[in-house]
């Protein structure tokens, strides 16, 4: 089990990653761009493990404000009952 040091560790050194602009120098959303769904995925977990690592190592050196929660889905039961789960 990784220790609180290890853990802070290691998202000091993944808020050192550059993520992806958002969009091209034409305006396309980066994402788009790829033309295959799992690449398009992998992109975005990554930038957001990036991005949430910034974040958190911001608040703990820099007293930033802690980055906000998603929203919880509201219609989750009206999800499943329209994907037949």
């Amino acid at each position: 089990m990784a220790t609180e040091a290890q853990i802070i560790e290691h998202l000091r050194k993944l808020s050192q990653y550059r993520e992806r602009p958002e969009c091209d120098p034409d305006g396309m959303p980066y994402y788009a761009d790829c033309g295959n769904a799992d690449d398009t995925y992998e992109i975005g977990t990554t930038d957001g493990a990036i991005n949430l690592a910034k974040e958190l190592i911001a608040a703990l050196d820099n007293g930033a404000d802690m980055p906000a929660l998603p929203i919880e889905d509201e219609d989750e039961d009206e999800d499943e009952d329209e994907t037949g789960g």
